[in-house]
């Protein structure tokens, strides 16, 4: 009895002890997008909505989604849902639908992973919302709209290649369909006005439809619209006298070449 003893003593001891397991290891932080946001578009087809588009980048997912007159714009992160964009919504009653923005999409600090677009319509024209994810899952406009250059701010055009957009803005003072547009571009961590040949071209032609517009116009007696045209004219020229930066990009940027 004594040697079968002695026997399962020595096996205890020669036998590997298990490592204590550590509580840390259980511990998960964050989500995993892909999977959180497969459960909110189950969700969303449990009230009937029908999944659009749908974007996978390395730490996020982004989709749209419709049911009738409701539309939704969700972005998933690694710390979980992180945008939601919904239409209709009381604080933009002009707001008549939200939705992805097709391709190509824009890499603002180039860290190899597309920004999104949304696209956001209103009545008579669409605002593109430009925002990028950062490696912790933060979100985060691309730029915010300085209010001296005009109302009712609208993105119209983004070049995914370069950080250049066309921004739409209403001329203060007047008629809210007394619009012009504006190309801007990046340089360094500020947003000016582009004066690139095509730009140029773009100012140019803005003033001369104006222009012969104004003269038709004023032909037929249309008074109203005179008045409309004439505005514009005079802040295209502010806008494009003036040396001061036209956006401000929220995060750190590169500088456009």
């Amino acid at each position: 009895m004594r040697s079968i003893f002695v026997a399962c003593v020595v096996l205890l001891g020669c036998a590997k002890q298990e490592p204590v397991q550590d509580p840390l290891d259980y511990l998960r932080i964050g989500v995993d997008p892909r999977e959180e946001a497969s459960a909110i578009i189950e969700d969303l087809r449990r009230h009937g909505y029908t999944i659009g588009r749908r974007i996978e980048e390395p730490g996020y997912v982004a989709f749209d989604a419709a049911s009738g007159p409701d539309s939704t714009v969700r972005i998933v992160t690694t710390r979980g849902p992180s945008l939601a964009l919904q239409v209709p919504d009381v604080r933009w009653p002009e707001r008549l639908w939200v939705k992805l923005a097709p391709d190509p999409r824009p890499d603002f600090d180039r860290d190899g992973r597309r920004d999104v677009v949304v696209a956001i319509r209103e009545p008579g024209r669409t605002c593109l919302a430009w925002v990028q994810v950062n490696v912790d899952g933060f979100i985060s406009e691309v730029f915010g709209s300085n209010p001296e250059w005009g109302d009712a701010p609208c993105v119209v055009e983004v070049d995914p290649n370069w950080p250049r957009l066309v921004l739409e803005v209403s001329v203060p003072g007047v008629a809210p369909d007394a619009r012009v547009r504006v190309p801007v571009r990046a340089r360094a961590r500020s947003w000016t006005l582009d004066d690139s040949p095509s730009a140029v071209e773009h100012w140019d032609g803005q003033m001369k439809q104006r222009e012969q517009a104004l003269q038709q116009a004023k032909e037929r007696g249309d008074a109203l619209s005179s008045g409309r045209l004439e505005s514009e004219l005079d802040w295209l020229e502010q806008l494009r006298k003036a040396k001061e930066p036209v956006l401000e990009p929220a995060g750190d940027g590169e500088e456009a070449g």
